[in-house]
């Protein structure tokens, strides 16, 4: 062989090696396109430089609380806000550019797209996050600072962006700007949130050094909320028939029964926060899911012992999910229970307690009884979230109004809210003026029982048929439903 013939290069794709064929190509094309963005380039940039600046700032004065804020504030607005808002438009852009039907022509699920958009924008927040490293070193070099402490200050900031990431992702499915925008409001009350558990639990500002427990049901949280709206955002993307609702659902219960453990901390209060968030968000997207009623999606639950009673709470469908609503109220009980033993807690022998119980659970369930009344046939076909999200909205005005009213005349207060037997209202009710008599239990009880039966009875064609595909046993046999 000449050495001519072995100093010629090597073919194209051998010399190609920046990315490994096993990677997802969603999470391939998002990485090149993104770190070519102006924006990724301009937010680094603009970092590098105010990260800069502060370390002069420390240099000058040192153990300087303003430089001290100015360093972090900079690190939390790049990463819990300017990172997340790139993925502001993760999916609705590819429907814009009709491209959303080219990629689910691969063998790419909906939850692989989402993730692979995910892995891409924090795959770039990371470099951020390394970029902000040699600046950690050279503070504690300076003095005054805790270099254990930065760094896991750091950790959080990295997976709060996560958690923001996967919102505005999850959310960018909607193509309606009023409630993405909306969302948008949602995200930076989220990022101002994050940035408040992490000065209690993690700076160990105001006199309270660091809680080992707060920061793990930070983490826990967090990346629960990760999975819950990538999972939101791959459900609105895929096909009727890909059953992401049990996978959903089993998740929930799961990271609910971690937090439980908690309980043993000391971190009662806060675990029923984080139980109430989870289950929350859990049951707003069940109660929101249409009817998929096919046989691929109900033949698994067939073909497993137990599977037709797994398929009542497991199943997609609000119609499961109203199933999944008891599961979730019983596991709520379950943790306050667990929580006030041995102290002074709920005592659910008094009504007042009861009531309250009650009208919290109903304030999720509630709306789903406004969509069957008014919006019967697109409850069924369709994803509600939008419609239940604009419902909660005039809800929450409605009771400001109502409570203002109360105020006004306060000496009618109990019958006006008698009268105006709203779910949030019996809680101001019970918390503010006493809702503790046997006719608030029985308002709480019926507007129960009517959120459950009302949209069994509105759709009970639905239901009929639900039930007659899930009890249909001889697969090889075509279902009416199995062409759908």
């Amino acid at each position: 062989m000449s050495s001519a013939e072995s100093a010629a290069p090597a073919p194209l794709e051998n010399r190609i090696t920046d990315f490994s064929s096993r990677f997802s190509p969603v999470l391939v094309k998002e990485l090149r396109q993104g770190m070519r963005t102006n924006l990724f380039v301009i937010a680094f940039i603009l970092l590098q430089t105010f990260m800069m600046l502060c370390l002069i700032a420390g240099i000058a004065d040192p153990g300087s609380r303003d430089a001290d804020g100015f360093f972090w504030f900079f690190i939390i607005a790049t990463l819990l806000v300017v990172q997340p808002l790139r993925g502001f438009a993760a999916l609705s852009s590819e429907y814009q550019m009709n491209t959303m039907d080219l990629i689910q022509l691969t063998r790419l699920n909906g939850w692989r797209i989402t993730l692979g958009k995910w892995t891409a924008l924090n795959a770039q927040g990371l470099l951020f996050l390394t970029g902000v490293l040699p600046y950690l070193v050279i503070r504690y070099y300076l003095g005054n600072v805790n270099f254990v402490s930065d760094l896991l200050a750091l950790g959080a900031i990295g997976l709060g962006s996560g958690l923001m990431t996967a919102i505005t992702i999850g959310s960018s499915v909607f193509k309606n700007i009023v409630l993405r925008g909306l969302l948008l409001a949602t995200l930076f009350f989220f990022a101002a949130s994050i940035s408040s558990v992490l000065t209690f639990t993690v700076f160990g500002t105001r006199g309270r050094g660091f809680q080992p427990e707060m920061a793990a049901l930070f983490a826990l949280i967090a990346t629960y909320g990760i999975i819950f709206f990538l999972s939101f955002g791959a459900s609105r993307i895929s096909p009727l028939s890909e059953n992401l609702a049990t996978r959903k659902r089993v998740i929930a219960i799961a990271f609910v029964l971690i937090a439980q453990l908690f309980h043993f901390a000391g971190a009662s209060e806060e675990v029923f926060v984080v139980t109430c968030i989870i289950l929350g968000l859990a049951l707003i997207d069940a109660l929101t899911e249409p009817l998929p009623i096919f046989s691929r999606v109900l033949a698994p639950f067939r073909e497993r012992p137990l599977g037709n009673l797994a398929a009542l709470f497991l199943s997609p469908g609000w119609i499961s999910g109203l199933a999944f609503f008891a599961i979730s109220a019983g596991l709520l009980f379950g943790s306050l229970l667990l929580g006030n033993s041995g102290v002074s807690g709920p005592d659910f022998s008094n009504t007042g307690d009861v009531v309250l119980f009650l009208s919290m659970c109903n304030v999720i369930l509630f709306p789903l009884l406004i969509i069957h009344l008014f919006f019967s046939g697109h409850g069924s076909h369709h994803f509600t979230f939008g419609v239940y999200i604009f419902i909660q909205g005039g809800l929450f005005v409605l009771t400001l109004m109502i409570v203002a009213i109360g105020n006004a005349l306060s000496e009618h207060e109990d019958l006006i809210y008698l009268c105006t037997p709203l779910p949030s209202v019996l809680i101001y009710a019970e918390n503010e003026a006493g809702a503790d008599t046997l006719l608030h239990l029985g308002i709480a009880i019926v507007t129960t029982l009517l959120c459950v039966a009302f949209p069994l009875l509105r759709q009970r064609k639905k239901v009929r048929e639900f039930y007659a595909t899930l009890k249909f046993t001889p697969l090889k046999n075509a279902s009416p439903a199995e062409g759908n």
